[in-house]
């Protein structure tokens, strides 16, 4: 890794073992006998940042091609900004999807299509649009990271 700041360094390798160690545990992989929870304290807003961390890794680290997975980057996306009260503007969203921006627009339109994404435009200029999850994919997401959540706090009795 060359110059970068030993600081850096020791963060990057701190994250690199408790992914590896949450993936492990999600996919039942550790022994029983290791029921100690993984992430204690672990928010559902703080495991979607580090799912889209990961993934962002994933991407740049082995191969985006292989990786790449818009949808998820972008519903992933727009639950962090809505827990955190940000609207996501079409744009952010692309950018956010790891895909060119075409890719990007096909993939949110199929969203949309499918009522996961609301689109809500600008009154005073039509060409600016922002992007909302769904009331249902926003609950489905609580719940899908709520069951990671549970399975990380007690790997072995799942």
């Amino acid at each position: 890794m060359g110059n970068h700041r030993p600081d850096l360094q020791h963060e990057f390798d701190e994250r690199l073992t408790d992914i590896k160690r949450l993936f492990s545990e999600v996919a039942g992989k550790v022994a029983a006998n290791t029921a100690m929870p993984v992430a204690p304290g672990l928010t559902r807003l703080e495991l979607a940042r580090l799912i889209l961390w990961a993934r962002g890794l994933l991407e740049t680290q082995l191969n985006p091609d292989l990786f790449a997975n818009p949808a998820l980057n972008i519903l992933l996306d727009l639950y962090v900004n809505r827990s955190e009260g940000h609207s996501v503007s079409t744009s952010a969203a692309c950018t956010a999807s790891g895909v060119p921006t075409t890719t990007a627009l096909r993939w949110i339109n199929a969203l949309a299509k499918r009522g996961m994404v609301e689109k809500r435009g600008v009154p005073s200029d039509k060409r600016f649009t922002f992007l909302e999850l769904s009331e249902d994919t926003a609950q489905a997401l609580d719940k899908l990271l709520g069951v990671i959540l549970d399975r990380l706090a007690a790997p072995a009795a799942n």
